[in-house]
């Protein structure tokens, strides 16, 4: 016979090792970041993971990163890191740049001319997004319950402002919105010297 320490002993060890077991299972897919308008209809959707998953007004996009990297049919975008932000590209022409990439609290989202598409600076709990012209075209706002609605329109799976800023960012096309997203999304990088 076992004397008893051995046996509660033996009893916790297997207990352990099922709760080792439960643990070693497959992790639960990440939450996804979803922009639903008005109605409730989800026009946007990504998925944070390598590669990234964006779906933008029905056009999905596989993201990876270092270098940023997408294949739309036959469009190739792409992300390339310089001083003056992340220049994202279709094909090789620069359609829209992501200015700054270091700062948590401020944002901007521009056109290959450099015009702000919207910027925005976090104060408290919400940002304005504001267009080169200097109007502010929404305002993103962390909800008590969670996400952050911007406009009329809410994001769920982030309280990140900036980031629900860039999913719904206003005339942004739904590649560069999906870009900009999957790219707020990797860990910080750093541009080439």
């Amino acid at each position: 016979m076992f004397p008893h320490a051995v046996l509660v002993s033996l009893a916790a060890l297997a207990g352990c090792q099922a709760e080792s077991s439960r643990d070693s299972g497959p992790k639960p897919a990440p939450a996804a970041i979803e922009l639903r308008e008005a109605d409730g209809t989800v026009s946007a959707r990504v998925v944070r993971g390598q590669p990234c998953r964006a779906t933008v007004d029905g056009i999905e996009l596989l993201v990876g990163t270092q270098p940023l990297v997408a294949q739309a049919g036959d469009v190739r975008w792409s992300g390339e890191l310089t001083a003056s932000g992340t220049l994202i590209r279709r094909n090789d022409t620069v359609v829209a740049r992501v200015y700054p990439d270091d700062q948590p609290a401020e944002l901007g989202l521009y056109s290959a001319d450099g015009i702000a598409l919207f910027s925005a600076k976090i104060i408290g709990d919400k940002a304005d997004l504001v267009s080169g012209a200097g109007a502010v075209v929404a305002t993103a706002q962390k909800q008590p319950k969670g996400g952050v609605k911007v406009g009329g329109r809410m994001v769920t799976g982030t309280d990140d402002v900036l980031l629900a800023a860039l999913v719904a960012a206003p005339d942004a096309g739904p590649e560069v919105r999906g870009l900009a997203a999957c790219h707020r999304l990797f860990p910080p990088a750093k541009a080439a010297p």
